[in-house]
């Protein structure tokens, strides 16, 4: 039976999140304290108990040059006693009729691997999102750095106004709300991660891939204060080398003159699906490509 959780559901679908994802309970826990809303999971339970589940966090694209509501599907999780029984299949169809219902236009999801693009474009997702992944090292950003003073802070809702500024022409792109911007930061820093900023505002939510390589999963900047926040990531992220994800097609480090770039390396990074009286069609996609990011990438 399909239906939404309950407030109590909470310690079995952490110990279902346990098991599917084979983390430390201490993310799960982080999500279900600060993350999850009933309203917002729907629950497939056998014999009274959830065996599959999924989250639908709220979010706007950019739709025609204007915000309109989605929901992105996160945590899809099945108990592997229950797999391949058709549950998570009943789950996403019932997420496309909730959504409707709420009227949100769009389902966006990120499979897990490359092997589920095929999985959930049976459930009539396509291949949407895009990313370039730049590697840049730590000399070059050096050669642009501006000299740094003092470190600086924002609130998730002055970098959430800056990034949508930067991506609100981008059409298909997808427009996070503040409490979203402060979960994937906060979300990060669980997993050792940090949040870098810089005047302007701009930022870089990173964390460390290997003992001297940063991966940035998300990196916000207009080209004028990009010298800034390379000198920041240099001062509180001292790596030899640095893995940055951009939206496809980004012209941000060539604005900059960023010295000795290599060519990206692209990936597709999600998948949208419309709902009940949407298409694709709407979404008039140009040269810069739709991007998801905020982590969820």
């Amino acid at each position: 039976m399909i239906g939404f959780a309950k407030w109590e559901d909470r310690p079995a679908l952490a110990e279902l999140w346990q098991v599917c994802f084979e983390e430390e309970r201490r993310y799960a826990n982080f999500f279900f304290n600060n993350a999850f809303r009933p309203e917002n999971c729907l629950v497939y339970r056998v014999a009274g108990r959830p065996a599959a589940m999924l989250h639908l966090l709220p979010a706007k694209i950019v739709c025609g040059g204007k915000p309109v509501r989605i929901h992105y599907v996160f945590a899809c999780a099945t108990a592997p006693e229950h797999r391949s029984h058709g549950y998570m299949n009943a789950l996403l169809a019932y997420a496309a009729l909730v959504g409707s219902q709420r009227e949100e236009q769009f389902s966006a999801i990120l499979p897990a691997s490359p092997g589920l693009y095929d999985y959930y474009a049976k459930s009539g997702y396509m291949t949407f999102f895009e990313r370039d992944e730049y590697r840049l090292s730590a000399e070059q950003l050096r050669e642009k750095a501006a000299v740094r003073r003092e470190r600086r802070a924002f609130t998730p809702a002055t970098l959430n106004r800056m990034r949508s500024a930067l991506l609100r022409d981008r059409e298909g792109s997808v427009l996070w709300g503040d409490s979203a911007l402060w979960f994937a930061v906060e979300d990060n820093r669980i997993y050792g991660g940090k949040l870098v900023c810089a005047e302007g505002p701009s930022y870089a939510v990173c964390r460390r891939e290997q003992p001297d390589v940063c991966e940035i999963t998300e990196f916000m900047s207009a080209p004028e204060h990009l010298p800034a926040l390379f000198a920041a990531l240099l001062q509180e992220m001292p790596v030899q080398d640095y893995h940055i994800r951009l939206p496809k097609g980004s012209s941000l480090f060539a604005a900059a003159g960023v010295p000795s770039l290599s060519a990206p390396e692209p990936a597709f990074c999600g998948m949208l699906r419309p709902l009940d009286g949407a298409s694709l069609e709407q979404i008039h996609v140009g040269d810069q490509k739709p991007y998801l990011g905020l982590g969820k990438d």
